[in-house]
């Protein structure tokens, strides 16, 4: 299809151009790769992913690149790649720019399988002003002047902001400032978004913590149930509000859990158990959904054993019926949804900890993301019962007639959250299970063997008897003689 060894020329423009019309009328196969000079750009209707990207090689293509599914509506070209960790950052910018000295005017975006935008370049991200594909010192500057422009609001809103808001924000600034000292523009850029967003946060988690502070006794968090209801509102209208408002609700929901624990417990514990009942309702539909929703479709609850057991024996999705590709060693999930909301915060307060101690930054836009493993006894995240809290069964766990069996629950077992650190600062939850620690297979609610004794070392064999050699030497010369 479009020939790219120069990086232009009206031939190259004709074919793209003929493409981007096909396209319009049906989804093409794709291979889009970087060339010597420009880009190689390969689609066809019925050939395949693989065909395209072996027609873009022997065309001059570089490594550098993806391929995937083409669909354009009107002037925006819409790529969903096959692999959006090894798409290179701003390719959709680079590519569109490459469109521009064809004289085609379209705009770009890249999206992964489960549709969301990996990177886009359209008349307001990708100007000549904003252009970020080259470290241009220009477009440095000019972010530099908007970092300027944007100080006064920055300033006067940051002494209202809380404790932790404000050390995100200036961790931010110090990130900006890096960025500008090591002339990256998109990093620059990248940082200078950050703070314009957690500064947007400011008024109304500011009122928030107020809020909460006052509420030194179950008296007055009862109060606070309308905020509950606003943020439920809030977060069904705009699914990134949970983010910006997440470390005020999770202070108010242990507030909540706090004062329901009082002994004696407090006149209004109905009433305080009903709004932590919204918190958790809240927190677990707005849970990080990762591409597979693999956190709660198979460990959260409502769950069963004979879920569980359909896992490993079948390979099924519990909740969508879909087959896995690799085998499951061992299958568990929280029976309550209080207890995978509390595990999932306990581990998101830890990986966001871990972020700050470790001095770890985002990746550069599109870049493959940042991975985080926590890992804790299920005994620290829940408390002493803990266990009324998990199940799950394992392949190694047979009964007699070589069924899979249930876990046994150890002191030891652990939580396990895999979250992934994106492009834009924000944890996904990749996954989120218990782990049990097992020491030998049992049934279902079995205590755990004793640990057998060693075997006995094997005793030398003893040698076999002369005498039996002798009788045997006689036997085989008599049958010759008779022979």
């Amino acid at each position: 299809m479009a020939k790219n060894k120069s990086g232009g020329g009206g031939n190259e423009a004709n074919e793209v151009k003929a493409i981007m019309t096909a396209a319009k009328k049906g989804d093409h196969n794709f291979a889009l790769f970087r060339g010597d000079t420009g880009f190689v750009f390969k689609a066809h209707k019925t050939k395949s992913m693989s065909a395209m990207r072996k027609a873009a090689k022997d065309d001059g293509a570089t490594p550098k690149g993806a391929v995937g599914v083409l669909k354009v509506e009107g002037k925006t070209a819409y790529l969903t790649v096959e692999d959006p960790d090894s798409t290179p950052a701003n390719f959709a910018k680079a590519f569109r720019k490459h469109l521009n000295t064809l004289k085609i005017k379209m705009q770009v975006v890249l999206k992964a399988a489960n549709g969301d935008v990996i990177d886009a370049a359209s008349d307001e991200t990708d100007g000549e002003a904003t252009d970020l594909s080259t470290d241009s010192e220009d477009v440095l500057a000019k972010i530099v002047v908007a970092f300027e422009a944007y100080k006064p609001t920055l300033t006067s809103s940051l002494p209202n902001a809380p404790d932790g808001l404000k050390a995100k924000i200036k961790q931010a600034i110090v990130f900006f400032q890096k960025a500008v000292s090591a002339k990256s523009p998109a990093k620059a850029k990248q940082a200078l978004d950050a703070i314009k967003t957690l500064v947007s946060t400011i008024s109304d988690t500011g009122a928030i913590a107020s809020n909460v502070a006052a509420a030194v006794d179950p008296a007055k968090l009862a109060a606070l149930s309308p905020k509950i209801t606003e943020w439920e509102t809030k977060a069904t209208g705009d699914p990134t509000f949970l983010r910006s408002a997440y470390g005020q609700m999770s202070k108010l929901r242990g507030a909540l859990k706090s004062s329901i624990a009082l002994i004696p417990p407090p006149p209004n514990i109905d009433e305080l158990r009903v709004m932590k009942a919204k918190m958790d309702d809240l927190f677990y539909a707005n849970v990080d959904q990762p591409p597979a929703a693999h956190g709660p479709e198979c460990h959260g609850p409502g769950l069963t054993m004979d879920n569980q057991r359909d896992r490993i024996e079948k390979k099924v999705n519990p909740r969508t019926g879909a087959k896995a590709k690799n085998k499951v060693k061992s299958a568990s999930n929280f029976t309550d949804k209080a207890s995978y909301v509390e595990a999932e915060l306990y581990a998101r307060e830890r990986a966001l900890a871990k972020i700050t101690s470790d001095g770890i930054v985002p990746p550069p836009k599109g870049g493959r993301p940042e991975r985080l493993v926590i890992e804790a006894t299920l005994l620290d995240v829940l408390g002493p019962d803990w266990a009324k809290s998990v199940q799950g069964v394992e392949r190694f766990n047979l009964d007699k007639a070589g069924q899979v069996v249930g876990s046994v629950w150890e002191a030891g077992s652990t939580c396990k959250a895999i979250y992934d650190l994106l492009d834009d600062g924000s944890l996904r939850l990749v996954t989120l299970y218990p782990n049990p620690k097992t020491r030998a297979p049992a049934p279902i609610g079995a205590t755990p063997p004793p640990v057998p004794a060693p075997a006995p070392a094997p005793t030398k064999p003893a040698p076999k008897r002369k005498r039996r050699k002798r009788n045997n030497r006689r036997n085989r010369s008599a049958q010759g003689k008779t022979t």
